[in-house]
């Protein structure tokens, strides 16, 4: 059975590369024209969009890498500097900002914007598909094991999806009692966890490639 540290490993990493926190100003703002029931099918929408990206990301990932031909250290490493970047955004509180302009150009041209600005890449980006990625191909060997990592990631994905339906449906109420500072707060707190991650794919990249070397010379 797999250790609870590592499901919570899991989780607050996913949800730290997603942050929805971050992402709601920008949904408020594209959906501010919204009936509630436009904004409901568009926010459900939405949840299922990221689902399937987290699932095919996690389950399939790996098999389109390598059907590219691109290394799984090759991957940690794009990926650890995407997600240190994406820290930085946060601890400057810059991310998702940049996309707004764009963002809401291209809105006013779009009837549904659930998947495409929303679900991504504004919330599962290449980022959190990465980590997925990663995650998946860091599995056990051994059965048993792999199986309850599967069941985690699930669990995992399927919180993190279930907190977006909720904020981002509250998400006026949700405004009201944190503010913008609020959110600048948990942003700050989320983009230190990502530059952790970010680091962390990184030198596991670096040191897989030296390894891999060392082994070749020897």
């Amino acid at each position: 059975m797999l250790e609870p540290s590592v499901f919570l490993t899991i989780l607050i990493g996913l949800f730290s590369l997603i942050n929805p926190m971050s992402a709601l100003p920008v949904y408020i703002g594209l959906t501010q024209d919204y009936s509630e029931e436009q904004k409901l099918r568009t926010l459900k929408k939405m949840c299922i969009y990221i689902l399937i990206v987290c699932f095919v990301s996690y389950y399939i990932g790996v098999y389109l890498l390598n059907f590219f031909g691109i290394t799984i250290p090759a991957l940690r490493l794009a990926g650890g500097l995407i997600i240190l970047r994406s820290g930085w955004q946060l601890l400057n509180v810059q991310h998702k900002k940049e996309l707004r302009g764009n963002i809401k150009d291209e809105n006013e041209k779009k009837d549904d914007i659930s998947f495409s600005p929303l679900a991504m890449p504004l919330l599962a980006g290449p980022g959190s598909m990465s980590f997925l990625i990663t995650l998946y191909s860091n599995r056990s060997d051994t059965f048993n094991v792999a199986i309850w990592q599967d069941v985690a990631a699930v669990v995992a994905i399927l919180i993190v999806v279930l907190s977006i339906y909720f904020l981002f449906k509250f998400a006026p109420r949700f405004m009201k009692y944190t503010g913008q500072a609020g959110l600048t707060s948990l942003s700050k707190v989320m983009g230190f966890i990502v530059i952790g991650i970010g680091v962390q794919m990184i030198i596991s990249s670096i040191t897989a490639v030296v390894k891999a070397i060392y082994l070749d010379l020897h």
